[in-house]
């Protein structure tokens, strides 16, 4: 697509056009390209822009092109081109299974380092379906980068100070909470559940209140007692939080906890490095006394908000004074730096190294090119101040990202099935008074159900594979639900609509790569062939071509936009195209050249969607 693209940019240019405007027509009745130029000159002309347009036709010389096969011009004004379907298809085929598993990826990040942070979700409760969210985005952006060629480093941030860690010591330290879960919780589980009921508890109890201010100042005392039982108790979460996120596909490469940010004096460099630029001062009157704070008066609109304060009149340091320090080190802004311990392993073998004043692992994030931050949409304006504080120590413009995303909330259906009163279409989900939906619970809601349909259509498949079938099937389809959406978008998250094997769905491009698949078994694996038999090729054929040969461009669209549904879209598309052409274009018997062109079809679409889901973390299956 991007040689047809050189190629009609280059013939108008020679007929004239000094700035070719080119877009993929909607309708393929159109072309394969279509020009607006015409009606940008039209104004600078003072012409009818099809007069223009049948002018810069007439003038067009085609002995050169390859792929192209003619222009027309059309009213009002455009230009529309079209290919020559032989030499195309046989470009594009032969493209697609000569790069295979680098098809469609342009190596633009050679050189450069990306940390791409995601899931940090509060040490004290399981992961539910909004905080998949963040895990399904982030992990498909690192994948996006990892195959632009980026060095891709994946930073999960452990908040483990503050009010949420309080709240879950005060159970187990004061409260008389036992420590073990009971028969079948798990302790992540249960931590939340605990979390919840302790958080009402501390809300009408004025005693509660002023031990969980006590326990929070703790928390940044390293030498204590309290300091010490929350390292153990978080390390007991989040090893069960992990496991939900290698169960959504994810890994990771380092995991920093918040506590080390005072621990290894990364706030102490940042706050003296904050104080030279002049941007935060110390209140000497009013409300705000003795507490320091960022002037925001120089920002475009925050300045209308009021500063932000990064440390409170008793010493203790905000989230966002954190934030800023942790993001400063992001962007190798500072001299300060961690040492770590190892962790435990990705399922893929890989390292996970965990901040660790005692441990003796290095780990070389260097000149960190960009940093992309997977959170809350709610967080817009700490994150903004995170930002401007990083700008004022020396970041460039744009190396921190913002990657918003909306809440998960739970349909009324959900809702009532957790005995809420909706009132209404949708529930907000909320960790804090206990209404949410797991997403481990979701995964094996969907993989019963996807296990039981296989054993239906397979007796013969025995209980291990139905098992792996039925995860991998649960697994496309949460993923996928999480990412078709515009990721600014709120999403009213059903779970019966979420298990739906049939639609718009992951299971829905699972189902057409095993279809190629059953197609290429049946061949034996035959010999392909990439050239068609004539230039006159089914539309079905047609369109599955111009699918393949878009994927490039749409790689190119996410890159610059970090714009995940325009993937998402495109693997449905891709998928549907396919299966009207195995509806319309039978393969095998339909004549020697034909089946072996269509064989190489086949093998082309699959390797695309290879490329495609493995960048959305979607499994596929060879067999469904």
């Amino acid at each position: 697509m991007r040689r047809l693209i050189n190629e009609v940019t280059e013939l108008l240019r020679q007929a004239g056009v000094e700035e070719p405007r080119l877009e993929i027509p909607k309708h393929p009745s159109y072309g394969e390209l279509s020009s607006t130029a015409p009606f940008e000159l039209a104004r600078k002309l003072k012409r009818p822009p099809i007069q223009i347009a049948e002018e810069t036709v007439r003038k067009m010389d085609f002995s050169a092109a390859r792929l192209v096969a003619s222009a027309e011009a059309v009213a009002p004004g455009y230009i529309n081109f079209r290919v020559r379907w032989g030499l195309f298809a046989e470009s594009v085929v032969g493209e697609v299974l000569e790069e295979r598993e680098n098809y469609g990826f342009k190596p633009s990040g050679e050189g450069r380092t990306v940390l791409v942070e995601h899931t940090s979700v509060n040490p004290n409760k399981a992961l539910h379906i909004g905080h998949a969210r963040n895990v399904c985005l982030g992990d498909t952006l690192a994948r996006l980068f990892t195959k632009l060629g980026y060095r891709v480093v994946v930073a999960n941030y452990i908040d483990d100070s503050g009010n949420q860690m309080a709240d879950i010591h005060l159970a187990f330290r004061k409260l008389g909470y036992s420590e073990q879960p009971p028969d079948g919780e798990r302790f992540d589980e249960y931590c939340g559940r605990v979390y919840a009921e302790v958080n009402k508890r501390v809300e009408s109890e004025p005693e509660l209140a002023a031990e969980k201010r006590r326990i929070i100042a703790e928390l940044e005392d390293t030498s204590s007692e309290t300091f010490r039982y929350n390292r153990r108790l978080v390390s007991r979460v989040l090893r069960e939080q992990l496991s939900t996120c290698w169960r959504l596909g994810a890994r990771y490469d380092i995991l920093n906890r918040e506590s080390d940010i005072i621990a290894f004096d990364i706030w102490r460099e940042t706050f003296e490095r904050l104080k030279k630029s002049g941007i935060i001062y110390l209140a000497e009157d009013g409300p705000k006394r003795g507490c320091w704070l960022i002037s925001l008066a120089g920002h475009p609109t925050l300045s209308r908000e009021g500063d932000e304060v990064l440390v409170k009149s008793d010493g203790v340091t905000t989230y966002v004074a954190r934030d800023i320090a942790y993001a400063a080190w992001k962007l190798g802004l500072l001299e300060r730096d961690f040492t770590y311990s190892v962790w435990g392993e990705n399922p893929d073998g890989t390292r996970i190294l965990i901040t660790d004043p005692d441990g003796d692992e290095r780990f070389t994030l260097g000149s960190t090119w960009l940093s992309v931050n997977v959170i809350d949409a709610r967080q817009k304006r700490p994150q903004e101040v995170v930002k401007y504080g990083v700008k004022a120590l020396g970041a460039g413009e744009g190396r921190y990202i913002h990657f918003a995303y909306a809440v998960v909330t739970l349909s009324k259906r959900d809702a009532e099935r957790l005995g809420v009163d909706a009132g209404g279409r949708f529930t907000h989900m909320s960790g804090r008074e206990g209404i949410y939906i797991n997403a481990d619970t979701v995964l094996d809601v969907i993989k019963h159900k996807a296990a039981e349909e296989a054993a239906k259509r397979h007796p013969d498949w025995g209980r291990e594979r139905l098992e792996e079938t039925g995860e991998k099937i649960a697994v496309a389809a949460l993923r996928y639900d999480l990412l078709k959406s515009d990721a600014e978008k709120m999403i009213v998250f059903d779970t019966e609509e979420a298990a739906s094997l049939e639609g718009d769905t992951g299971p829905y491009l699972q189902y057409s790569y095993a279809r190629a698949t059953r197609i290429l078994e049946k061949s034996g694996w035959a010999e392909h062939s990439v050239k068609p038999p004539s230039d006159e090729l089914h539309e079905a054929e047609k369109e599955l071509v111009r699918r393949l040969a878009q994927m490039p461009l749409v790689m190119e669209e996410v890159e610059k936009l970090l714009l995940i549904k325009r993937l998402a879209v495109y693997a449905h598309e891709l998928s549907s195209t396919f299966n009207d052409f195995y509806e319309k274009c039978p393969v095998l018997g339909a004549g020697e050249e034909t089946t072996r062109f269509r064989l190489g079809l086949v093998k082309a679409f699959r390797q695309v969607m290879e490329n495609v889901c493995w960048v959305l973390g979607i499994p596929l299956l060879e067999e469904m």
